[in-house]
Formats: structure tokens, sequence, C-alpha cells
């Protein structure tokens, strides 16, 4: 469950945002009741988001070089 913290009080907050973060998850924060930005942690694995991409790739659409390749009969037709 996200945190809702004030500007003011994310400034004051700041040393301790890394030990927030481990117990709140998230924090979004205020500038006169309107959220203004979102803290998150990090994840430290970058190939974490290439397997995202991977595991939602849409298989119907062909390939960039399929695509290539049936350009490239066209135009000979032509």
């Amino acid at each position: 469950m996200p945190q809702y913290l004030s500007a003011k009080e994310f400034r004051a907050r700041i040393p301790s945002i890394p030990d927030d973060l481990k117990r709140w998850k998230e924090i979004i924060v205020l500038k006169k009741s309107r959220p203004v930005f979102k803290v998150v942690p990090f994840e430290e694995t970058p190939t974490d988001l290439l397997d995202r991409a991977e595991a939602i790739r849409d298989t119907v659409q062909p390939e960039l070089q399929e695509i290539a390749r049936i350009v490239h009969k066209i135009r000979e037709a032509v």
C-alpha cells in the first residue's frame, strides 16, 4: 500500500527514504493535495525488463526480418 507524504514531509524524511521504501514499497508525494510524483524501489536486474518484454512479445506480428523479406518479394514482383 502506498504511503502519501506532503512535499515538505518528503524533504524532511529524505535521509530515511530508503528504509521507508522497504516498509511501504511506494511513496506518493503530494503538493497542494495533488500527487506530484511517485518514488519506488529501483529494480537491480536490468535483464528483468528484457525478460518482461520477451514474455509479452506479440507472436502473431512478424519479425522485422520477415517484413523485410515480404517487402523485397513485393518489389521484385513489380
